[in-house]
């Protein structure tokens, strides 16, 4: 993890960081689509809202862990719900 995770951790206490090594694990990897590393992934409810193979800066890594902050997981479920099954694709 990067400086700026360590710090947003530090100020987000209630915000789970992690890292994961696909090379290791690339069942993980593979089931979450990962095929560029880095790649941030943020989680919420099991619920994937944010993917993108970055390393943001620590301002934008706050504006998502706000944004994150303000989604309505009713409404994330039932779009979510709405969608046909990708054979492969799981949810976190």
């Amino acid at each position: 993890m990067t400086a700026a995770f360590f710090r947003a951790a530090r100020r987000h206490p209630e915000v789970v960081f992690g890292t994961v090594d696909i090379t290791a694990e690339p069942e993980l990897g593979r089931a979450f689509g990962i095929s560029t590393v880095p790649t941030l992934m943020i989680v919420r409810e099991r619920i994937v809202l944010y993917t993108c193979p970055v390393v943001p800066t620590e301002p934008l890594l706050e504006e998502l862990i706000a944004k994150v902050r303000t989604v309505d997981m009713e409404a994330a479920r039932r779009r979510l719900a709405s969608r046909p099954a990708v054979a492969g694709k799981g949810v976190a």
